[in-house]
């Protein structure tokens, strides 16, 4: 089997060109080399997709069983690129987004309803989560019954490229008291990298199935409290607290959820609904989260650097700005650093502050 990837070298990319050529696929990768190297054993086409004359040179170095395209942003160059391979390649999986859907404002299925955007938009036409569906249609456009689209929600994992895991991982590296969104037992899903390329591959090397499939973590995962605690554990803090601050606190202090925080959804209510049923019923399985969590610290210390530094930008939680909101929940009125009836500091609390200590 010949595979052709779009991208290949960033965050799902590479475990999907790896996990190709450990089970001796031949693998063909294009893209403009700026992302990180290539892989040992794959045939390597540099070119920009944005471009008529590389998409036709890249054409004619087919044919390839299936096509997949981690890299597409804009409807219009998935378009472009999809009627340029037509002929070249027997299928077309695109790696969407549940963002296309909606989510994460809205609970979603595989069949629920697109965003409308058309499949030749462009930069200026919509967001991301709009775009997202408009390349689904170029997609499903040009290669009909051919075409399989695959939107992940959360991906986390090693060579993370957003800076989510790395953030509270580098958080927890630090110690002392950490600001969390509360409760800690707000619910997470999230999927490993590795686990959707070789879903991917099973799907495209198997048994084919077509259409879109929701791709992400079983229900009941995980929640945001055990995810913190991997990370301490991983990492090896001792004496570190977790402060769990409630969503209108941090939202009367300008934190911004997915943002400010990574991974606190907040009142997205759909964030954790999602029905993978589809997936699962074709060999979707989900790692360990705590495998995820540690093979993340790994990379990171062995020298990764995640794409988006979350201690930077204009919502970030610096370690001053963090301070900052600790000493205000503290001293928010009936807080743990409020005066009680009788003027001792401590008073019972009337929000969450559920605090989990690490003994040396």
């Amino acid at each position: 089997m010949h595979v052709l990837v779009l991208g290949g070298t960033g965050f799902l990319g590479r475990p999907l060109v790896a996990g190709a050529l450990a089970r001796g696929l031949r693998v063909t990768t294009f893209n403009r080399g700026t992302h990180g190297p290539d892989h040992p054993g794959a045939e390597a086409v540099r070119g920009d997709r944005t471009r008529a004359a590389d998409l036709r040179r890249l054409a004619a170095c087919g044919p390839w069983d299936a096509v997949v395209d981690t890299s597409g942003m804009l409807p219009r160059d998935v378009l472009a690129s999809a009627r340029e391979l037509e002929g070249a390649a027997g299928r077309y999986a695109f790696v969407s987004s549940l963002a296309a859907l909606g989510w994460p404002r809205t609970a979603v299925t595989d069949d629920s309803r697109l965003r409308p955007c058309p499949c030749d938009a462009g930069l200026d036409e919509a967001d991301f989560d709009t775009l997202k569906a408009g390349c689904e249609r170029a997609v499903t456009q040009v290669f009909g019954p051919r075409s399989l689209i695959v939107r992940p929600g959360l991906l986390l994992g090693p060579h993370e490229d957003l800076g989510r895991l790395p953030r509270w991982l580098n958080r927890a590296a630090r110690g002392g008291r950490i600001l969390a969104p509360g409760p800690p037992g707000l619910p997470l899903r999230f999927l490993d990298a590795r686990d959707l390329a070789g879903w991917l591959l099973d799907a495209l090397d198997g048994p084919q199935p077509a259409g879109a499939f929701n791709v992400t973590g079983p229900a009941g995962q995980t929640t945001l409290g055990e995810l913190l605690t991997h990370c301490l554990d991983a990492v090896g803090t001792t004496g570190a607290e977790t402060v769990w601050a409630d969503g209108a606190f941090l939202r009367a202090h300008d934190v911004r959820p997915w943002l400010g925080l990574p991974l606190w959804a907040a009142d997205d209510a759909g964030a954790w609904s999602v029905d993978t049923s589809r997936a699962e019923a074709t060999g979707l399985r989900t790692r360990p989260v705590v495998e995820t969590v540690r093979d993340t610290w790994a990379w990171m210390t062995a020298g990764g650097t995640a794409g988006r530094d979350y201690a930077a930008g204009a919502y970030a939680l610096t370690p001053a700005r963090e301070d900052a909101l600790l000493r205000a929940w503290d001293t928010r009125p009936g807080g743990a650093g409020t005066p009680d009836a009788n003027g001792r500091a401590g008073g019972r609390g009337t929000g969450i502050r559920e605090v989990r200590v690490r003994q040396a």
